[in-house]
């Protein structure tokens, strides 16, 4: 949006319809549908020698988008992906799921300025992509909705932007497996920065949060306590050609939590951060993005959690037709907080895997993958191996 001409082509392009299965009045309508089955080794991540813990899932889903250009400068966007997980061998754990990415969000252009309110909601399972969940925190329904609102100030010369948001993480497990209490947290952050060259953005960051638990006075004291986080950073955004962007955001950041009871065991999270990433599309053949860096945040069920992490995803279009991707991760943490006489949780985490995708008809593609996931810990409850194996349809109509 920088400069009248910049935030013109923008708000032109953003009344555009663009492709839709469906024009009702001054909205557009797009809808596809989606069949997953999957094959997973461990279901609920458990140690080995527990069994069988392997399934079967078949996974049906939706999903709609719609765009709706109030105005030249104003529009409406809203997005559902939703579907259900049935396990064949262990039917407790079937689920409905809303896809992340769901929710509506609405713009606002006046001048220099764009105004953004956003809800986006997601009910998702909580398997080895939250690494420091375990035991009966695994394979449990949860809720997180985040609602907020944000103003950036886009000059020629610099950028400046500021926001809030509520977020909400509920556990929709019935009975006593829901262990971990609900969670939400109250959000804001503040950066600027300056172009010092036209690819290149230099500025300061800066956040807060407030994390609240609903739980009875009694059992704050040994589960999970309130807290605040404080961060202060800098950041770096450069456009090195036309086919590599990179960002760099590093800072200090500092968790404290409520007084707690001697039975908890607590972790110094009080530290440097930083998060790198990197887009590079190598040529017509390759591209591939690279991420890395050191956080301190909420993970499955609002459990905090500072952690190292790298994930390596490239993307091959070797073949006609043909797509393929490789992603590798590790990551490597310590749960903020335990309540065990056994110390603080710490973790690692490797996985890979492999997909290639491939547009059977004009409106039918196909995708098959694999990956491979195994964490180690000093803890058996975060240990485990699992292999996960699916094939997925979509059909845009």
């Amino acid at each position: 949006m920088a400069g009248d001409t910049a935030a013109a082509s923008f708000q032109q392009a953003n009344a555009s319809l663009g492709y839709y299965n469906l024009l009702l009045g001054p909205t557009a309508w797009r809808f596809s549908s989606g069949l997953g089955l999957e094959y997973n080794s461990n279901v609920q991540l458990e140690s080995s020698g527990s069994g069988d813990p392997g399934d079967i899932i078949i996974r049906p889903s939706v999903n709609t988008m719609m765009h709706w250009p109030v105005t030249l400068k104003n529009s409406l966007d809203v997005t559902l992906g939703a579907g259900y997980s049935e396990y064949l061998q262990h039917p407790d754990l079937s689920q409905f799921f809303i896809n992340p990415g769901s929710g509506l969000s609405f713009d606002v252009y006046a001048g220099d300025f764009k105004i953004n309110l956003h809800d986006r909601i997601a009910i998702t399972e909580s398997t080895y992509e939250n690494a420091g969940a375990s035991g009966n925190n695994r394979n449990l329904e949860s809720l997180q909705n985040t609602a907020g609102t944000s103003a950036l100030w886009d000059l020629d010369t610099g950028v400046a932007n500021l926001g809030y948001d509520h977020a909400d993480y509920v556990s929709l497990a019935s009975g006593s497996q829901g262990q971990q209490p609900d969670t939400s947290s109250e959000n804001i952050f503040v950066n600027a920065g300056i172009r010092v060259r036209p690819e290149l953005l230099l500025g300061l960051e800066a956040g807060g949060t407030v994390i609240t638990y609903s739980q009875n006075a009694a059992a704050k004291t040994t589960t999970s306590p309130n807290a605040l986080q404080e961060s202060v950073g800098a950041f770096g955004s450069a456009k090195i050609s036309d086919y590599m962007d990179v960002r760099l955001d590093a800072g200090y950041t500092d968790y404290q939590s409520d007084s707690t009871s001697t039975n908890l065991t607590t972790s110094d999270t009080s530290g440097l951060y930083f998060s790198l990433t990197l887009t590079h599309r190598v040529n017509r053949f390759l591209s591939y993005t690279l991420t890395a860096g050191r956080s301190t945040d909420l993970a499955a069920y609002g459990q905090a959690q500072s952690y190292y992490f790298t994930r390596l995803n490239p993307s091959y279009s070797l073949f006609q037709k043909y797509t393929f991707s490789t992603p590798i991760w590790w990551q490597q943490g310590t749960r903020v907080y335990n309540y065990t006489a056994g110390g603080a949780a710490d973790y690692q985490q490797i996985g890979l895997g492999i997909t290639v995708s491939r547009s059977l008809t004009k409106k039918l593609s196909a995708s098959l993958g694999y990956q491979f996931v195994d964490e180690t810990s000093n803890q058996n409850g975060l240990a485990y191996t699992v292999n996960i194996v699916d094939l997925n349809f979509t059909y845009q109509f």
